[in-house]
């Protein structure tokens, strides 16, 4: 082809090739990545927040540099995501961490919270009105905070992984931290100080973590070993009854996450020998995998 043709042919697809914000992501699933070194497996770059459609197609990175971003969240606009930003290439509670909002198409970034000393993480937004929850770490001092600004409050229960609902808070509660075979409850916590009241919603024997509400808040799915040695996805009423193994798959599933309609669940899984970002039907009981980074990357952490 001569010069100045190819030159036109580049020059009209720029032209003419739509952009991003021009072909929106239909229902955004963002997920965490660790880029490995494919000799050794160890990490490269512990943690990337990514981007994919529900389907697992147009899977792009929408954070870079040398810090840690983890536990990234979509807003209800399905155009921003909040996410935890450490500042070192690995979880360390001693860098600190601000929390971010993004915008996925741009990349135009907002810090939202930010506190001299401490560590600002493991932030969800609730499906329920975009309300955040996140862990907070100053020195000694670990709570788990509802909302920004004038809005938030601290819940009096040390807790940890928290999603809210229209009146409540679920969090992870370990009653005797650092004993070797974890026992961590979920507890739903009504109001805050004096005034609080707290629900068991699990046993408090096994190892039960990362809860989920569907987006009419009268269910919830979360991690648990309750069945043996690995984790499986259950889902229950919203107030513990009825609940049921959804995944019933070897190795382990966990950080379970609702779709904005509820008819789906994205959660991370070793099965296939890496962790992977899996996708269940709730109707049919079907499970898609939406990653393979093989020997190059670990996902996990996925949200819609």
């Amino acid at each position: 082809m001569p010069t100045r043709f190819f030159i036109a042919a580049i020059l009209a697809f720029t032209l003419t090739a739509p952009t991003l914000a021009e072909d929106p992501y239909r229902n955004p699933i963002v997920f965490q990545r660790a880029e490995l070194d494919e000799n050794t497996g160890k990490p490269i770059r512990a943690g990337k927040i990514w981007i994919m459609e529900e389907d697992g197609s147009r899977q792009r990175r929408i954070t870079d540099g040398m810090t840690y971003d983890e536990h990234a969240s979509v807003y209800s606009d399905q155009q921003h995501v909040l996410f935890s930003q450490f500042n070192a290439n690995a979880y360390d509670h001693d860098s600190g961490a601000v929390l971010i909002k993004q915008n996925i198409y741009t990349g135009k970034r907002e810090t939202v919270l930010h506190e001299d000393g401490c560590a600002l993480h493991h932030a969800s937004l609730s499906p329920v009105g975009d309300t955040p929850a996140y862990h907070r770490n100053c020195g000694p001092h670990r709570s788990q905070r509802v909302g920004f600004g004038d809005k938030m409050y601290e819940v009096q229960l040390e807790g940890t992984n928290g999603v809210v609902l229209g009146d409540s808070i679920i969090v992870m509660h370990e009653k005797n931290r650092g004993l070797k075979s974890r026992q961590v409850s979920l507890l739903r916590i009504w109001g805050a100080g004096t005034a609080s009241r707290a629900e068991a919603l699990t046993d408090e024997q096994s190892l039960h973590r990362r809860a989920a509400v569907t987006p009419d808040g009268k269910q919830f799915a979360w991690q648990t070993n309750l069945e043996g040695d690995g984790d499986e996805i259950y889902l229950a009423d919203i107030d513990g009854s009825n609940p049921r193994n959804l995944t019933k798959a070897k190795g382990n599933d966990g950080h379970p996450w609702f779709s904005r309609d509820g008819k789906w669940i994205v959660f991370e899984s070793d099965r296939s020998g890496q962790w992977e970002i899996w996708r269940l039907e709730r109707a049919t009981g079907k499970q898609l995998q939406l990653t393979d980074g093989g020997k190059k990357y670990s996902s996990t952490r996925a949200r819609m």
